[in-house]
């Protein structure tokens, strides 16, 4: 099933998405698309935008998208243009606009998307080498570090004006960012902020094996809540990590991990949306992401079965619906659709899942295979 999962990546999802899902007039992505693949007109996210340049970027990187860096560029450069703001050294991105007139329609500077607008740098720069994509992305972690960062407790307030909780999720993906810079620009500091993002995880995401979701200012613990999907996502990113530091946190990876399979997987196989510390779901309902984020850990476990079985859940429950480059993003508990859209979004961890998946089995096709 994992061969059947990069097929459809490469031969369907791929092209649907650069064929319907980029506007070539404004040079922007699509926020989502209706059952028949037509786009809905609603805001555009920053956070969209920059996964989105990350899947093109990173697909022409692998030979999978024929014109994926041009659509990567002139989005990246649309971007640029819609959502930016300097101020001195620093610049920051509006969380939304209108997809009409380009007008900012949500002003607030989100923590979630400055991660992900740092990760399409990233991708963008080790696809291209372009040297203004490193200085942006230095301006973009003045402004996390200066105005998104919580001087007093630490980590990352979730948005400005700060809200009185905070999240892991900003902090997972801004984990995952530094280290995509790391890897593409060393010596710029970034190895060192990843350091420090997996210590304060040690410190205040991981309570008893469990990696919790939300927390006040102070990091006590407001809603004890934990997501499979997370757990298997950070198992990869602490490989990373390990990778790219030496540090192993094997205790970490094995118990996160041990965690999300043995609790958060329903009898049919299908992973939960979200759990109680005590193994109590909470949320019995089944979204794409978590299983293509299990499919990442399995490879750095080299648990061939689980992947394979993941990909098999993909195939079989989510994917190649409403249109064949689509997905049923959220399903209930009894299968039934829970949105009759498609979110665009959900491409980052498809194609990441299969770029992981392509690099790490052997019944995995080759990731020279283009897309015509």
């Amino acid at each position: 099933m994992l061969a059947d999962y990069l097929d459809w990546i490469t031969t369907s999802a791929l092209p649907f998405w650069a064929a319907r899902g980029f506007d070539r007039r404004t040079d922007r992505f699509h926020e989502r698309l209706d059952p028949k693949g037509a786009p809905a007109v609603i805001p555009h996210r920053a956070m969209v935008q920059a996964r989105q340049i990350f899947v093109f970027a990173h697909a022409a990187a692998r030979g999978w998208a024929e014109d994926g860096a041009d659509m990567a560029e002139r989005a990246m450069a649309a971007l640029l243009r819609d959502f930016a703001s300097d101020d001195g050294d620093q610049t920051s991105f509006a969380f939304a606009i209108d997809p009409a007139s380009g007008a900012v329609s949500a002003g607030q500077r989100d923590a979630y998307a400055h991660a992900f607008i740092l990760f399409a740098l990233a991708a963008l720069y080790d696809l291209n080498g372009d040297p203004k994509l490193l200085d942006i992305a230095e301006r973009v972690t003045r402004f996390i570090e200066r105005r998104l960062t919580d001087t007093q407790h630490g980590g990352l307030f979730d948005a400005l004006p700060a809200p009185t909780e905070k999240r892991q999720n900003p902090h997972m993906h801004l984990l995952e960012a530094y280290l995509f810079l790391a890897q593409a620009a060393p010596g710029h500091g970034y190895e060192e902020r990843a350091t420090a993002l997996v210590a304060l995880a040690r410190r205040h995401f991981l309570r008893d094996g469990v990696l919790l979701e939300y927390f006040a200012r102070d990091w006590s613990v407001t809603r004890p809540v934990w997501e499979p999907g997370h757990h298997f996502e950070w198992v990869w990113l602490l490989a990373e990590y390990g990778a790219l530091t030496g540090e192993r946190l094997p205790t970490e990876m094995d118990g996160l991990y041990r965690r999300a399979t043995r609790q958060g997987m329903a009898g049919d196989g299908l992973l939960v949306d979200e759990l109680a510390p005590d193994g109590r779901v909470l949320k019995p309902s089944r979204r794409v992401w978590p299983h293509s984020e299990a499919i990442k850990a399995a490879a750095v476990r080299g648990d061939t079965a689980l992947a394979e079985a993941m990909a098999a859940n993909l195939m079989r429950h989510f994917l190649g619906q409403p249109f064949a480059g689509g997905w049923i993003d959220h399903r209930a508990e009894n299968g039934a659709p829970l949105v009759d859209y498609v979110p665009a979004s959900t491409l980052y961890h498809l194609m990441l899942a299969a770029s992981v998946a392509a690099k790490s089995f052997a019944a995995a096709p080759s990731l020279a295979k283009a897309v015509s």
